[in-house]
């Protein structure tokens, strides 16, 4: 063998040949994409809807959950005296809670206080001159000791309600308990959304890529013939659906881009209306990133499960 044959044969080994092989099958894939645009731009717009809507969605339930966990008030419980108790109850009650041993500290609300206010933050001053008396209790504010864990918060609660012209124990931190509940809430819905929506997507892009197989099933059964193995058939189909997915992946990095934006605004005022100092983040580099190699290993599954349904079947068909 001379130095040239020599040359030639390294320069086509089994690698280079792998690679040509792979270069072939990504260019014919590419150019069924661009021969086609209307179906290619369908697809990548299903994909990134199902993978931007989810997306979003967690996004703006990441934020939302800062306002849980950025909470910083002490727990506090507060005493609703009866409407027939005077002010001095109000006063002997207060230093009696006081003394106790699990009570930091306690501060009365005087009801003429709390209805002037009331007053100059609304306009019902007409509706509250028509009644025959002051429709607001007496209120104590108990902040018991910082290190109340919330049996304890629970057991001071029921003891107080046992006090003298004690009408009802209202504990302040339950709205905190409620929005974290309706956080793990919508969680779990976002979660079971998303899975819904890329079955879906897996369902459209199985679809097109059966179409595309069956469009081809001549060259397939042509390839089966002459001997060529089932990977190597199945190469341009896998890139094809790998195209897909990335492009749809990369509109859904878009997509998020602009529903982010377009949230923004509401989200801010939430924040706001919880007194939090937070503003929502813009997506950052992971979220696209985790687009575009969730939206390749979506179009690379639904290829493998279609074509390795449907050249069963062909190979099946052709066979004697």
């Amino acid at each position: 063998m001379t130095q040239s044959e020599k040359r030639d044969t390294e320069r086509w080994g089994p690698w280079a040949a792998w690679r040509a092989q792979h270069r072939a099958a990504a260019n014919n894939s590419w150019q069924k994409l661009v021969m086609q645009p209307a179906v290619t731009g369908v697809t990548w717009l299903v994909i990134a809807i199902s993978l931007a809507l989810p997306s979003t969605l967690l996004l703006t339930l990441d934020n939302l959950s800062a306002v849980a966990r950025g909470v910083d008030r002490p727990s506090q419980l507060s005493v609703l005296l009866t409407g027939d108790s005077e002010l001095a109850v109000a006063e002997q009650l207060q230093r009696t809670l006081k003394n106790w041993s699990e009570i930091d500290d306690v501060v009365l609300l005087d009801r003429e206080l709390a209805l002037s206010q009331f007053l100059q933050q609304t306009d019902l001053a007409a509706v509250v001159g028509s009644l025959a008396r002051n429709p607001l209790p007496h209120t104590l504010i108990v902040m018991p000791v910082h290190a109340a864990s919330e049996t304890a918060m629970t057991a001071l609660s029921q003891r107080l309600q046992e006090q003298p012209r004690v009408d009802r124990v209202i504990v302040d931190t339950r709205w905190v308990a409620r929005l974290e509940t309706a956080l793990q809430a919508g969680w779990r819905w976002v979660l079971g959304l998303g899975v819904v929506m890329l079955m879906g997507a897996v369902l459209v892009l199985g679809n097109t890529l059966r179409l595309a197989i069956e469009a081809r099933k001549d060259e397939i059964l042509v390839v089966h013939l002459i001997g060529g193995s089932p990977a190597f058939a199945r190469r341009p189909f896998l890139y094809l659906g790998l195209f897909y997915g990335v492009g749809g992946g990369l509109m859904a990095a878009l997509l998020l881009g602009v529903m982010t934006w377009w949230m923004t605004g509401p989200v801010n005022t939430l924040f706001v209306l919880y007194d939090s100092p937070q503003k929502m983040g813009v997506p950052g580099v992971l979220y696209p990133i985790s687009l575009i190699a969730l939206g390749g290993s979506l179009g690379l599954l639904s290829t493998w499960l279609a074509a390795g349904r449907y050249f069963r079947q062909l190979v099946s068909r052709s066979s004697p």
